[in-house]
């Protein structure tokens, strides 16, 4: 079986990252472990020079560490993966594999994980998911995605993108004529770091990426039915705080969208130990 680059973005990521790599080192079969670090302060490169990776230091956004990571990558299909992604078992990777097909110009597979939310997000997410089971297959990510290096020939993502970069990774591949399909698969997706500023952090870069032009979609599927999307989900669960979390969310995505050059960075604040979580899987 092939072997692939993968590459991981860490800032002070010591909590998952043994595990995460550990998991990854069973399931892939790799030829370079490449991992752009944002200055950590903790472990994170110690387990990293422990797991043989090539490591780069950045100091400027994710869009950066993404293309950085992108330039230095060798072989024709290669993965991201997030640093506190750990996968349960070994036989995903070659299924994700077979997906690939330049043919049917599907040029990644993003493998779908468990993931552990904030109780009132995870309790939203998980009410829709089961109604509207197609709604978990909108939307690109680079957590654990396997990609042909072929479907981002000539991408340049934007320094200036401190999140949502890979949104822009979507929109070059669909530009050039390639789609993305998703694979469950069994592990986690820790969500290591919390929810403090993370919506208007999104939202600053989503402005940035797509402009003014998406507003009236924002204004009208997003952020004025917030509070009525909310009102199932709350029923279901009997917690109205989730009418609240999801009400908040997209008004505070709004004001990072109106106010980018404010928002567009986001100090990563790790969650406390106590904080409530919810494991979002994918059966009812």
């Amino acid at each position: 079986m092939m072997k692939i680059d993968v590459a991981v973005m860490t800032y002070n990521s010591e909590r998952y990252l043994d595990e995460c790599l550990s998991s990854v080192e069973k399931s892939v079969p790799i030829n370079k472990l490449i991992v752009v670090d944002h200055h950590s302060t903790d472990r994170t490169v110690e387990i990293a020079k422990a797991h043989d990776a090539l490591i780069f230091f950045e100091n400027v956004s994710l869009g950066f560490a993404r293309q950085l990571a992108i330039d230095t990558i060798k072989t024709p299909v290669f993965m991201f993966v997030d640093s506190d992604v750990v996968f349960y078992t070994t036989d995903w990777f070659p299924v994700a594999l077979s997906m690939l097909s330049e043919e049917k110009k599907i040029g990644a597979v993003i493998m779908a994980l468990p993931t552990t939310y904030p109780s009132s997000r995870g309790k939203y997410a998980k009410w829709w998911w089961r109604k509207v089971p197609m709604i978990r297959r909108f939307g690109f990510t680079t957590g654990s995605t396997l990609i042909m290096k072929k479907a981002i020939e000539g991408i340049r993502i934007p320094n200036v993108l401190t999140a949502r970069e890979d949104r822009w990774i979507e929109l070059h591949m669909l530009k050039k004529g390639w789609k993305y399909e998703m694979l469950l698969t069994n592990g986690i997706h820790y969500f290591d770091f919390g929810e403090e500023k993370k919506a208007s952090w999104g939202g600053a870069n989503e402005r940035i990426l797509t402009g003014l032009k998406p507003l009236p979609y924002l204004l009208m599927r997003r952020i004025l039915t917030a509070p009525l999307k909310a009102i199932p989900p709350a029923i279901a669960y009997n917690d109205p705080k989730i009418i609240f979390w999801n009400t908040k969310h997209w008004f505070s995505y709004l004001q990072g969208w109106l106010k980018p050059d404010e928002y567009r960075e986001m100090k990563r604040i790790k969650r406390s130990e106590g904080e409530k979580l919810l494991v979002e899987g994918f059966s009812p």
